[in-house]
């Protein structure tokens, strides 16, 4: 898989939409997104095993590598399966049934708010305009 685009840039290799992340939509220091800069990182995205693991290999997505799901995937797509309602193993799996297109498309409008149509953060499900928050629909 390629990345072709600045949204594309914005998936992690783990299959994390930094776009949706809300450090990336921090008022001062947004983060950029895994794949560019550490400015604006939390510690925990700047110490990433999995991105080093990824690097290491030369693969763009975890799911490329061979070893998919590792434990560090699985790991980190339970927490967040438990603590946010979202997976990382879910949405490599519709980038690579459906393709990127179709997830991106499908995102924008997953994690559109419906009062103002800002962006929703999937870590705290609210709205980064207006601050409300929502539940969000399950990625399919």
């Amino acid at each position: 898989m390629q990345i072709t685009n600045s949204e594309e840039k914005m998936i992690a290799l783990c299959g994390m939409n930094c776009s949706y992340c809300y450090v990336h939509h921090k008022k001062k220091k947004p983060c950029l997104g895994c794949r560019l800069s550490d400015e604006g990182k939390p510690e925990h995205c700047r110490k990433c095993k999995i991105k080093d693991c990824a690097n290491e290999k030369s693969v763009i997505f975890c799911s490329e590598c061979p070893d998919y799901p590792c434990v560090l995937i699985k790991r980190l797509d339970k927490s967040y399966r438990t603590r946010y309602k979202e997976s990382l193993i879910n949405n490599m799996k519709v980038i690579n049934e459906k393709g990127m297109d179709y997830y991106l498309r499908f995102e924008k409008k997953r994690l559109k708010c419906p009062e103002c149509k800002g962006v929703l953060n999937i870590h705290h499900k609210e709205c980064s305009q207006c601050g409300k928050i929502f539940e969000v629909v399950e990625l399919k």
